[in-house]
């Protein structure tokens, strides 16, 4: 057929062609691809196309040989089947579905496929007219139909594996020396990559190498550009003195500031040798001491000297910080040690401000001789002296040694922790003082409680008040005794207490607590040590607190308590008397060790722990009020106007603020604790259900004059509860800050784990 009659309709088949056309396989047509994509692309294995087989730009015109039965040419899916059994007419398979109308394949395809001529023996050719960029397919090559080239340049595996992979069927041996030859192939095609990632890997590097050095000569010009090459050494002073640790004494290493600023350059150095305030203060720490041997450490110690000789006259007139710790022992020898340090410092008496010592008292020998006029800025002294023996003679009196102390004009804090006894302390100036700690394990600083409180009174100044009792059974302490002698602390804001309120002794943290008015109180802590056994005789401290809190009128803001048996008809009129409450932490360490399953606690059981009557008095009701349960006896205080009708009389409609003498009633008073912003629970025995409560309470839709939460920590003595946990979840997304975890309880259950008594993982 010419080129020019492709253009028409072809003519009928003649008889002849007919009976040719039977023997013309048959072509069947893939959806047409989309006529804007690119050109139809021929590719014939082992033969390459020649200009003969163009004849005009728009159409391209290939002859074929015709293949062997059997061959399948492909051709974006358009397959042309030259075996028996093909002669299927187009469009009589429903699955084949024909190319559009409009598509300028479609009138010459028809043409091709009616048309007889070329269509003879097996070895005359198939010519094929297609426009040259009307539709976009890809290549045409001949195949075997029964190999299937995989993608990505795979090599064809072995296809009767193809239906037994990740499957427990057995190969036999010839299998298995065929499979061993495909891994084999694949191998070494997995070489090649290797061999290519390596040579990229190798340029990637070079590349890096090139980029870094680059970026050096980059960076080391940019530098000479800096602001801060020209700020004046008077700044610079200053941002040393601003690299200083601010909550310790610095120290004596390259790490940090001082030394690392007179590391970075010449000029650095100079600056900060010139700037006495960033070597004014400094934490000792002494070189280690040979036990065999401590003679023979003298060497180090010289050395550390004239380092400490160095850093301190450096510091020029500036008041000093010094801080020192000593855990060697205290030998004749090590004594002389730690003598050869302290000596370095008394030269610079004059310019002590702060002293925090970790030493037994034995070592300051070198500071024997030294007075108050000695030491004339001296504002904070803190003395710790856990290795001394108990000695009778040693608690009687204050060592000679430290005796500048006394009567120091400047002093403001004072911190003595002596845990082998209790030794009397100096004459210092109470009334100058700010900050008072003390801390004793065996005995007391007292005689007694009533010579603790009067020397006490003394401080009308004091700001922070730390008094931590002694915890062991074996001094011979006066017995408990009831005292009612309030002191008055008009400045006091902070007051920790910590002792085992179980120990009947004259310094019971009861007899402290009842006997203190501070009318500026914002910080209380009362740290107890166990719970409170059964049978005990001890004052309470929550009864102890809620008179102090009725004598001071104090606006308390923060509240936290620990391992202080919970009693709610106690705690709560506390929690009455607290309406400034900004953060309460309850860390409650005598909890029950085992747990009943949830299945058998009853409604009652649970209204009975502690932990939830105390939540459901700080859930805000829905009238704005909290309902609480006054005993018979007790005293209330009404917040602003509150109409309350008492069956006795005592109290009228719209009675006046104030404090009253109420029968046992359920009164409805303001909400407790209104400006509640915080919340730490920790070995909470409360239902999971009612903490949500209490936290929606103060979360959504607050009343007027509450405050909204802002976090909530809790450490719960169960499992985790699916429904509480989504509510946790949908307060934390809303932005509460939400810290929920979970300390399981021993469970008593009859039959112990399988892994009992075994080591491993599992046990």
């Amino acid at each position: 057929m010419s080129q020019s009659d492709s253009s028409h309709s072809t003519p009928p088949p003649s008889e002849s062609d007919s009976a040719v056309a039977d023997r013309a396989p048959a072509l069947r047509f893939p959806p047409m691809p989309d006529p804007n994509e690119s050109g139809l692309q021929l590719h014939f294995p082992g033969q390459n196309a020649s200009a003969d087989h163009f004849d005009e730009p728009h159409k391209k015109k290939t002859k074929m040989k015709h293949r062997p039965t059997g061959t399948k040419w492909i051709w974006t899916g358009l397959a042309i089947n030259t075996g028996e059994g093909s002669k299927k007419e187009r469009g009589s398979d429903p699955e084949l579905p024909l190319p559009p109308a409009d598509c300028p394949c479609s009138t010459q395809s028809d043409q091709v496929l009616n048309s007889t001529e070329g269509l003879c023996d097996d070895d005359a050719t198939i010519p094929l007219e297609l426009p040259a960029a009307s539709c976009s397919v890809m290549s045409l090559q001949a195949t075997d139909s029964s190999q299937v080239t995989p993608p990505d340049d795979i090599p064809s595996p072995p296809s009767k594996f193809s239906d037994k992979l990740n499957s427990n069927y057995i190969p036999s041996h010839p299998e298995i020396s065929e499979i061993k030859k495909y891994v084999s192939t694949v191998n070494g095609r997995l070489l090649e990559y290797d061999k290519e990632i390596a040579s990229l890997e190798a340029a990637l590097e070079e590349l890096n190498s090139k980029r870094s050095r680059l970026q050096d000569v980059r960076d080391a010009h940019h530098a000479l550009t800096s602001p801060l090459r020209r700020l004046p050494p008077e700044l610079l002073q200053i941002i040393f003195v601003w690299c200083l640790p601010q909550q310790r004494n610095a120290v004596m290493h390259a790490s940090e500031a001082p030394v690392l600023l007179g590391r970075v350059c010449s000029e650095w150095r100079r600056i900060s040798l010139n700037t006495p305030e960033v070597w004014s203060s400094l934490h000792i720490v002494p070189p280690n001491v040979n036990y065999s041997n401590p003679a023979s450490s003298m060497v180090r110690y010289q050395r550390k000297r004239e380092l400490l000789e160095m850093w301190f006259s450096r510091s020029g007139a500036c008041p000093l910080a010094i801080s020192m710790v000593w855990f060697s022992g205290d030998s004749e020898e090590e004594v002389k040690l730690c003598g050869s340090l302290l000596e370095v410092l008394v030269p610079f008496s004059r310019k002590w401000k702060v002293l925090d010592f970790q030493v037994p008292l034995k070592m300051f020998k070198p500071f024997q001789g030294l007075t108050m006029k000695d030491v004339p800025l001296l504002e904070g002294m803190s003395l710790m002296d856990n290795r001394t023996p108990f000695d009778v003679d040693i608690t009687d009196r204050w060592p000679e040694s430290l005796s500048f102390a006394e009567n120091c004009t400047s002093l403001r804090h004072f911190t003595l922790t002596f845990f082998s006894g209790g030794i009397r302390l100096p004459s210092i100036p109470w009334s100058q003082l700010s900050t008072v700690y003390l801390e004793s394990n065996i005995a007391f600083f007292f005689t007694d409680s009533r010579d603790m409180l009067s020397t006490l009174a003394n401080c009308s100044n004091l700001r922070s008040c730390t008094l931590k009792f002694p915890l062991s059974h074996t001094a011979t302490l006066p017995a408990f005794e009831k005292l009612d002698d309030p002191i008055t602390l008009p400045q006091l804001q902070i007051l920790c207490v910590d002792g085992d309120q179980h120990l009947q002794n004259t310094f019971h943290m009861s007899n402290t607590l009842v006997n203190i008015c501070a009318p500026k109180l914002r910080i209380l802590e009362i740290l107890g040590r166990t719970g409170r056994p059964e049978g005990c005789t001890a004052p309470d401290p929550l009864i102890a607190i809620r008179t102090m809190l009725q004598r001071s009128k104090c606006p308390l803001e923060k509240l936290n308590m620990e391992s202080l048996t919970l009693l709610p008809d106690e705690l709560i009129p506390c929690l009455i008397l607290m309406p400034d409450l900004q953060e309460l932490v309850v860390h409650n360490y005598a909890v029950r060790m085992f747990v009943t399953p949830p299945e058998e606690e009853t409604v009652a059981e649970n209204d009975e722990i502690a932990e939830n009557r105390i939540l459901k008095a700080l859930t805000i009701s829905s009238k704005n009020g909290v309902v609480v349960n006054v005993s018979g006896g007790e005293t209330a205080r009404i917040v602003g106007k509150s109409e309350v009708t008492l069956e006795d009389g005592q109290i009228g409609d719209n009675a006046e603020a104030g404090t009253y003498l109420l029968p046992a009633v359920d009164l409805q008073l303001a909400p407790l604790c209104p400006k509640l912003q915080r919340l730490d629970f920790t070995l909470c025995d409360a239902s999971q259900t009612i903490m949500c409560n209490f936290i929606a309470s103060r979360w959504n839709d607050v009343p007027e004059g509450v405050s909204r939460f802002k976090s909530i920590k809790c450490n719960f003595t169960s499992f985790e509860d699916e429904s509480a946990k989504a509510r946790m979840n949908k307060f934390r997304a809303e932005g509460l800050d939400v810290s929920i975890s979970y300390q399981v309880p021993i469970s008593d259950d009859v039959n112990p784990s399988p892994w009992t008594g075994l080591d491993g993982p599992n046990a």
